[in-house]
């Protein structure tokens, strides 16, 4: 066996770490449009922040003519309420405050996960799930190249106390543009996608014409079929077995598939402080920034863990784009975090490495003059948000980072003296991986200091354990355990380190 890597954090060596349709093949499944009185199409529950403490929401999707149901409760009924469906989807969302302590049934449906009311003690950790139909093949549940439905089933077995995505989960409904005759020319543009494949001019498109799936009378826009095929149906075991928390993806984004991540996934509640939030409009000639919607951070407190969600879906990777607001968002969580051992997760890595270099930028957004390096590194709008008195009082508080975005997994770490967490890079749940360099171990400066960790493209997701008075451990769970070998050690019982096995 080659190098094993280890994830180091502060307590213990546990971790390293116009338009076209997008049509759907038809091998596809179509979404079930229930009667009236049919039973819930989904139903879920997810982690809230109200005002000094966390709280759960149960939600259940119904057809858009049926009724909300009711909870029951040791025979007690407790009604849910619509939220609002600015968006028009064919579907209606209900939701209720849920109990911690206890498992409740949707009436004439399936029974909800009872949240434990102390700290969770595993936590599933996934991310990138969706499928891309046009280089993932049929994409259909029982297809090898999409392990996203087998991966939710393990999980589901273990099972987890808490569920963490950290984003992107609605690929086959969120086309990357469209055609356009342009000059009597068809050319094809791109839907605004916070810089990822834009061209450095565009400065994370902000300046750029905006282009979105969800502007009126567009063929492409978010639809309920696309998130019941990519997420609802595949993930369904899984929501039935704990709650969860939803990061944002880029694929999210308004000009994408935020209607239906507002809608069904953010915890964003009118039965809450601050309310629903949803996207803006998507018409009309007004600047960029009136298009995007960025949800304010979170904390979530679950006995001694902190969970700090941030809402990373516009933060652009290569350019500085809207640091600034990322920057007064970490100031202010900052300050309400309670403990020293939070967990910062966020869609796009603070810190990762990935593919071959390209410019670096200053936060003043000019290119930096130093000698390249032998891979990319991002995300160079949370490094600058996290740059001076932000990053000094935060970085020594997070016990390490969650994230997705890079179509792969992969571990960050810093050597001394440098105060940044360890990263976990959850992003091989699902999607077509990315199997572009690195390829195993590497070494090499990230943002002025000094990382090192691996980087595999193998589908696979997460286990974080606790036992009682103990660090945390994390297991990967992977499709080809043997492929990660070289670089993490097998789990064995009573290892308190990264390790790996088979999907059981």
């Amino acid at each position: 066996m080659g190098e094993t890597f280890l994830l180091s954090s502060r307590r213990t060596l546990a971790w390293s770490a116009a338009l076209f349709v997008l049509s759907c093949p038809a091998a596809f499944a179509a979404a079930p449009a229930a009667p009236a009185a049919a039973a819930p199409l989904a139903a879920y529950v997810l982690l809230a922040e109200s005002p000094a403490k966390t709280v759960a929401l149960a939600r259940v999707i119904v057809a858009a003519d049926a009724l909300c149901p009711d909870l029951l409760d040791a025979g007690k009924r407790k009604p849910t309420r619509a939220r609002r469906n600015p968006h028009g989807f064919p579907v209606k969302v209900c939701e209720a405050l849920y109990p911690f302590g206890r498992s409740l049934t949707v009436a004439g449906g399936p029974r909800l996960p009872r949240i434990a009311a102390a700290s969770p003690s595993r936590v599933a950790v996934i991310g990138d799930s969706g499928c891309q139909p046009k280089s993932q093949g049929s994409c259909s549940l029982d297809d090898p190249a999409w392990p996203f439905p087998q991966l939710a089933a393990a999980a589901a077995k273990s099972p987890p106390d808490l569920v963490i995505h950290v984003g992107d989960y609605n690929y086959r409904g969120t086309p990357s543009g469209f055609t356009k005759e342009v000059e009597g020319k068809e050319t094809k543009l791109y839907y605004y996608d916070a810089g990822d494949g834009a061209p450095v001019a565009e400065n994370c498109g902000l300046d750029a014409v905006y282009y979105s799936q969800n502007s009126a009378g567009n063929p492409d826009a978010d639809n309920w079929n696309a998130w019941w095929l990519d997420f609802f149906q595949p993930a369904g075991p899984l929501l039935s077995a704990a709650p969860w928390v939803f990061a944002r993806g880029n694929h999210e984004l308004c000009s994408h598939g935020g209607p239906g991540y507002f809608y069904f996934l953010d915890a964003g509640s009118d039965l809450l402080p601050g309310g629903q939030i949803s996207c803006p409009p998507q018409d009309g000639d007004g600047p960029v920034l009136s298009r995007l919607r960025l949800a304010p951070p979170r904390i979530l407190r679950l006995g001694d863990l902190e969970l700090l969600l941030l809402d990373s879906a516009n933060a652009c990777d290569q350019l500085p784009g809207l640091y600034e607001d990322y920057r007064r968002q970490l100031k202010a969580a900052t300050a309400r975090l309670r403990g020293h051992n939070a967990w910062l997760i966020t869609h796009r890595p603070v810190w990762g490495i990935e593919d071959q270099a390209e410019p670096v930028y200053g936060c003043d957004g000019k290119e930096s003059q130093a000698a390249p390096l032998p891979y990319g590194q991002l995300n160079q709008t949370l490094q600058c948000a996290l740059a001076g008195d932000t990053g000094d009082k935060l970085l020594p508080r997070l016990e390490w980072i969650l994230a997705g975005h890079m179509h792969r997994f992969e571990t960050v770490n810093f050597t001394a003296p440098s105060e940044r967490p360890p990263t976990l890079i959850v992003g091989n749940s699902g999607v077509g991986e990315d199997g572009g360099p690195p390829v195993g171990a590497f070494a090499q400066t990230l943002d002025g200091a000094t990382a090192t960790g691996f980087s595999l493209a193998q589908y696979g997701y997460l286990e974080l354990r606790k036992e009682e008075n103990g660090p945390w451990s994390g297991q990967i769970v992977a499709l080809d355990a043997a492929a990660w070998s070289p670089y993490v050690a097998a789990c064995a019982e009573g290892d308190a380190q990264l390790c790996v096995k088979a999907l059981p």
